[in-house]
């Protein structure tokens, strides 16, 4: 029969196993298989997700016209 002392010297001996993980280069992987968008309808959106999108679109609308008067002001084509 084994002491505590014992077993636990046997454990502080043993080395810890480390892990190993194979790390394979895109180039050098087998190319997977694109999904077809064929045959797909529009998303479903949720109303706050729609809204989202239209506040969105309009942002950008407002951001385009600012820096289109921003331009067109600099050129001084525009006096204010």
């Amino acid at each position: 029969m084994t002491t505590q002392t014992e077993t636990f010297e046997t454990f502080m001996d043993q080395q810890p196993v480390q892990p190993t993980y194979r790390v394979i280069h895109p180039l050098y992987d087998t190319p997977e298989v694109k999904r077809s968008v064929d045959g797909l309808g529009p998303i479903q959106l949720s109303r706050g997700g729609r809204a989202a999108l239209v506040a969105l679109r309009f942002y950008l609308l407002a951001v385009m016209l600012m820096g289109g008067y921003r331009v067109v002001t600099l050129a001084h084509h525009l006096k204010h």
